[in-house]
């Protein structure tokens, strides 16, 4: 009885220690974010848009980042195919509010991108442009939840608490690194699925995890776009000159 004894309250202190060890739903969130997050970056990515009998289209884009204190500026360039070459795409975050802008060679201008176009396809992808600004929310984003839990994974529903293109999204966490392996996109209604964002494909920069491939699937329409990271490149100087309206137009 006292070997049961014994054993039972090791059990006891072990399941105690884990539950205890347990992270809330903004604590996996944050480290989602912090995974994440880079004071610079320049990414060249191959864009691949599949229609729903397969039929594929490849884009080339190089997209330069840079943080500071809690702001994020990003330009997006369109290498290829010419159709779409020298298009460029300003994404800046300005006191608490996210500014974006396009340039449009054909038309030769910058367009600004008004709050009613966020949910619109960013150049024809399954990515909106609020996407193209972040597919998680900071903890004072949103009300977070953890829904579910696994050996390897958390899943965790976010609410927005800010107005935006989606009633709620669901995101499945990778224990081991903290990047997303799903992230699901939800209507106003909180019940109608949009979007699924899956990963295909993790990677090690260093010792930086990083999403290698992921895919982007509407649901009412089967359509679907591709991300891969060909080539990445983390926390080294980047000039303020290429998140201006100058570079925008003139691409110098």
């Amino acid at each position: 009885m006292k070997r049961i004894a014994c054993i039972t309250s090791i059990i006891l202190m072990v399941a105690s220690t884990l539950f205890a060890a347990s992270l809330s739903a903004n604590q996996i969130m944050t480290k989602v974010i912090d995974t994440q997050k880079a004071d610079t970056a320049a990414l060249d990515l191959k864009l691949t848009l599949i229609e729903a009998n397969g039929t594929q289209r490849e884009r080339r884009i190089q997209t330069l980042s840079k943080t500071v204190g809690d702001e994020t500026s990003s330009i997006t360039v369109f290498l290829s195919p010419e159709s779409v070459r020298n298009t460029r795409f300003l994404s800046k975050e300005v006191n608490g509010q996210t500014e974006q802008y396009i340039y449009l060679p054909a038309l030769k201008r910058v367009k600004r991108i008004a709050s009613s176009e966020e949910g619109g396809s960013f150049m024809g992808s399954d990515f909106s442009y609020a996407d193209m600004a972040s597919t998680t929310y900071d903890t004072d984003e949103a009300i977070h939840t953890l829904i579910g839990e696994d050996t390897t994974t958390y899943t965790v529903q976010s609410v927005p608490n800010k107005k935006t293109v989606y009633g709620k999204n669901v995101v499945v966490v990778d224990k081991s690194n903290f990047l997303p392996l799903k992230v699901e996109f939800y209507d106003l209604d909180q019940k109608t699925l949009l979007k699924t964002l899956v990963t295909e494909q993790q990677d090690y920069i260093g010792t930086r995890p990083i999403t290698k491939v992921l895919t982007m699937t509407t649901m009412a329409t089967g359509h679907a776009t591709r991300l891969e990271i060909v080539q990445a490149r983390y926390d080294m100087p980047i000039s303020d000159n290429y998140f201006t309206q100058r570079f925008l137009e003139t691409g110098r």
